[in-house]
């Protein structure tokens, strides 16, 4: 039986996907050394699903299309940056959302409740809406230009989008790096 690496996820608009390229720049005059995404990966994830046997599939891409299909688009602001831990010891950097949040976590939570009669777990810790720019390099340090940069944007508005569609995605790691393929597109209602 062969195992598909599976999430789930939302597309980030073109438009963003540009603002975070410059800022991914700026990071990098900054000093920082980190894991820096592929623009073309670029997305939001609602729920990372780990290796599934491929005839699991059809059936999380229905509950997942049952779970969302009564929610509404939903409008995002794209607001500062942050990292995570925090931003004194940044291991991963991200894009926030601002308005959006709220439905954004409903979204989550009602493909969180879709999946669980499959086994699947309820998310640990609280969903946190971001989009991922880079990864800390094992052996790499942060510098303060890095720190005060991100302090600097901490409020900066990138714009926004809507989502109208989920997608489930596989992910496929190579030496090139991950390459993600739609496995299913899921429309939100109303769209």
């Amino acid at each position: 039986m062969a195992s598909i690496r599976t999430f789930i996820a939302v597309d980030v608009a073109p438009s963003i996907i540009g603002l975070a390229q410059k800022q991914i720049r700026q990071l990098q005059a900054a000093g920082a050394e980190y894991k820096w995404v592929d623009p073309k990966n670029m997305h939001l994830t609602l729920k990372f699903l780990g290796n599934m046997r491929d005839h699991e599939i059809p059936e999380i891409c229905q509950r997942v299309e049952r779970a969302v299909r009564t929610i509404p688009p939903i409008s995002l602001t794209i607001v500062g940056l942050g990292a995570f831990p925090k931003l004194e010891r940044p291991r991963v950097i991200w894009m926030g959302i601002d308005s959006g949040k709220e439905e954004l976590v409903e979204l989550q939570r009602a493909i969180d409740d879709g999946l669980r009669p499959m086994g699947f777990q309820l998310e640990k810790n609280d969903f946190q809406p971001h989009i991922t720019l880079g990864r800390v390099s094992s052996g790499s340090t942060w510098t303060e230009s890095l720190q005060q940069y991100l302090a600097d944007h901490e409020s900066t508005n990138f714009g926004g989008f809507e989502i109208d569609e989920v997608i489930v995605y596989s992910s496929f790691v190579d030496r090139f790096g991950p390459t993600y393929t739609p496995m299913a597109t899921l429309e939100l209602a109303g769209k």
